[in-house]
């Protein structure tokens, strides 16, 4: 076995140890500490396996054969995907930090983001199979010898009826699955779902693997079964056309079930974003008020105090007032008792003297 088959090998036996590990876990029911450790964990994989699939695509480039199977595509969108996880890991870290530097005490979670991200990294491990799936089938050609002579072409007929059956039974299967996936949603996640396809596509390329061996053991017997290798040929590229539509269905499928999981999750968003909003406005209305409540209390209490303030000075000026008539009584009084006493002395007095004089005349 050469290096590059030992490669091959090791990076199919990580992305199926990637891939188990991400299912095996619900993202959608962990805390966000559990859901950025899942993250970060399979995020650092799924690079490593990025990595092994770039170093196996430039040996393939260098080897300089006819039909080397093109990789470029699938990782492109891996490297974009890891960055965005790795800016999704970092957001969240930033969320942590902000919560424990202002002591929030409400954390906010969105498990349908968990799940999302989840979806995410399963399909990029579904493709990350096929494409290793594809080199290993690649190299698996090049080693399989040509046949002696002396093959039928019945034999290889028979073996491109039994591989069309396979086939067959496989986009059987898929219809069934697609169908449930619309319309008996409420059975299988989507995790399930994608697990399922993922292992149709697993078994799907096993078949494809199988009919390019075929073609390649029986390409020495060409001028004997002309026909039937004509035949063979088409039908591979049957199989590899039918491949491909599946693989495409299989990620439209996803796509389609994750429409109204979004559209669920921006309205919880939209509904969570009106009531933040509510509230605040309600508490701003009752701060206002009970502001209001504490002015109007303090200005019928500075209005109290200001009229029973006015209302003793008015006593006071009263009592002053009455005061003083009650002197200014006394003293007229005392004159005129006075004035009393002197009259009564004087009219004494005369009466006195006129008796002394002699007897008042009287005219």
């Amino acid at each position: 076995m050469s290096i590059l088959d030992e490669k091959v090998n090791k990076t199919i036996l990580d992305i199926e140890n990637l891939h188990a590990l991400v299912s095996k876990t619900k993202w959608n029911e962990l805390n966000r500490e559990g859901f950025v450790f899942e993250l970060e964990r399979a995020t650092k994989r799924l690079g490593e396996i990025y990595s092994e699939l770039r170093d196996m695509n430039k040996e393939m480039t260098l080897m300089l054969e006819k039909n080397t199977p093109n990789i470029s595509d699938v990782l492109s969108e891996m490297q974009r995907e890891i960055i965005i996880l790795e800016s999704n890991i970092k957001m969240e870290k930033s969320k942590k930090l902000r919560e424990e530097l202002v002591n929030e005490s409400e954390k906010v979670e969105v498990p349908e983001l968990y799940s999302s991200l989840q979806q995410k990294i399963m399909k990029l491990t579904l493709k990350a199979r096929y494409s290793a799936e594809k080199i290993k089938g690649f190299l698996t050609a090049k080693k399989v010898p040509f046949v002696q002579k002396g093959s039928t072409a019945r034999n290889l007929l028979e073996l491109l009826q039994k591989k069309e059956d396979e086939i067959n039974e496989l986009k059987t299967k898929h219809y069934e699955l697609k169908k449930e996936g619309f319309f008996k949603a409420d059975k299988k996640s989507i995790a399930e779902i994608e697990h399922d396809l993922f292992e149709g596509d697993k078994k799907l390329a096993i078949v494809l693997e199988d009919a390019k061996k075929a073609l390649k053991t029986h390409f020495a017997q060409i001028e004997y079964v002309e026909g039937s290798f004509t035949n063979l040929k088409r039908k591979v590229e049957t199989i590899e056309s039918t491949h491909e539509k599946f693989t495409t269905n299989a990620i439209g499928l996803i796509k389609e079930l994750k429409k109204d999981r979004d559209f669920a999750r921006t309205s919880a968003l939209e509904i969570e974003q009106d009531n933040m909003k509510n509230r605040g406005e309600l508490t701003s209305k009752m701060l206002m008020i009970e502001k209001e409540k504490n002015e109007l209390k303090d200005k019928a209490k500075a209005k109290y105090l200001q009229d029973m303030e006015k209302i003793k000075k008015e006593l006071t000026q009263k009592d002053n007032i009455i005061s003083n008539m009650v002197k200014l009584v006394e003293e007229q009084e005392r004159e005129i008792s006075n004035l009393k006493k002197k009259a009564s002395a004087k009219d004494r007095d005369e009466l006195i003297k006129s008796q002394q004089s002699g007897p008042i005349k009287i005219e």
